[in-house]
């Protein structure tokens, strides 16, 4: 069976440092762990909806399930925070509102940001210690910096520096152009059709479950792809000291 997101899969792979040239095997490998994956935590989401006494499993069923990885918590967190701003100030960029993991690292805030009000929108979770308590504190505009000044965010773009250092300008534009590639975004019936969504478990409609679902994929992949060539790295290495 042929990959369902070979095209996607394999600009994602690029960006983790592979070549363009991946085989369609590995492609269909990396594909099959994916999708792996995917049902797993759609199950499991399912069964946390149905703890609850709910049909439907909502954001925090997913993020609760690698609650204790502080580092993707904080990065999905970032993720939709960005979001979520984008979507208060109706960036015109004609995105509807998307936003993935490249915006969110070039992301500044502008003078259009929900300044007005004196707070931006928040991602709060249930297991917060902020959410034992009844009245929530707005956060103030300039604390939107911390967003991108977090430790997991400067460590990711250390990485992207040292994976572009010696790319000439051809290669930093496609590289550029693939950080933007999606399972889902505007691939929703596809994604749905591919992991069961829908069959396997439901989500509540206007939640952000694909945009959460999208962007655990694309680290997926690029985590995968990263592990797979220091594996690659040191068997080269090994190899060479043989000989």
């Amino acid at each position: 069976m042929e990959a369902k997101f070979k095209q996607e899969i394999q600009q994602m792979m690029y960006i983790a440092g592979e070549t363009q040239d991946v085989s369609i095997q590995t492609i269909k490998l990396i594909e099959d762990i994916i999708l792996d994956q995917v049902v797993h935590m759609l199950k499991t989401a399912h069964d946390l909806a149905s703890r609850r006494g709910s049909r439907v499993f909502s954001n925090n069923d997913l993020i609760f399930q690698f609650r204790h990885d502080t580092a993707r918590v904080e990065r999905l967190r970032t993720f939709l925070t960005w979001k979520a701003i984008r979507k208060t100030v109706k960036d015109s960029d004609e995105k509807e509102g998307f936003v993935d993991e490249a915006d969110m690292e070039e992301a500044a805030p502008t003078d259009e940001a929900p300044a007005a009000k004196g707070k931006f929108p928040t991602v709060s979770l249930p297991w917060d210690v902020s959410s034992f308590f009844s009245e929530q504190v707005a956060e103030a505009p300039e604390d939107i910096t911390d967003i991108t000044s977090s430790e997991a965010a400067l460590e990711k773009l250390r990485k992207n520096d040292e994976r572009t250092r010696d790319m000439t300008v051809a290669e930093y534009a496609t590289w550029s152009e693939y950080r933007h590639a999606s399972l889902t975004y505007r691939k929703a019936k596809r994604f749905r059709d591919w992991c069961g969504l829908g069959v396997i478990a439901e989500n509540k409609p206007n939640d952000d479950v694909m945009d959460i679902l999208g962007f655990l994929t694309s680290e997926m992949v690029q985590s995968l792809t990263a592990e797979a060539l220091k594996v690659q790295a040191l068997e080269l290495a090994y190899l060479d000291g043989q000989l």
